[in-house]
């Protein structure tokens, strides 16, 4: 999947809900039902505007980047189509 409009979506949440990179990545791992989560550094890539941002991730990374906000997995990333 795709980050939607160079992460701002995810940094809007984030903002919202009055987190860093580091509880944001703290979070997923909460969410995780394996307990792994994502790294602060993959959450850094997410939301960064810079040269190390990156547009796309796994499934599971935006999965859990979404329930750790408590935001549909659309209003943060782009997802396929349905076929």
């Amino acid at each position: 999947m795709h980050r939607r409009d160079n992460g701002q979506p995810i940094r809007d949440a984030m903002r919202e809900a009055g987190l860093s990179i580091e509880r944001l990545a703290e979070k997923t791992r909460q969410a995780d039902p394996l307990g792994y989560g994502i790294s602060r550094s993959a959450v850094g890539h997410m939301v960064s505007r810079g040269p190390s941002g990156r547009n796309g991730f796994e499934d599971r990374s935006c999965d859990l980047v979404a329930l750790a906000l408590d935001k549909p997995i659309g209003e943060l990333f782009d997802t396929p189509a349905p076929t």
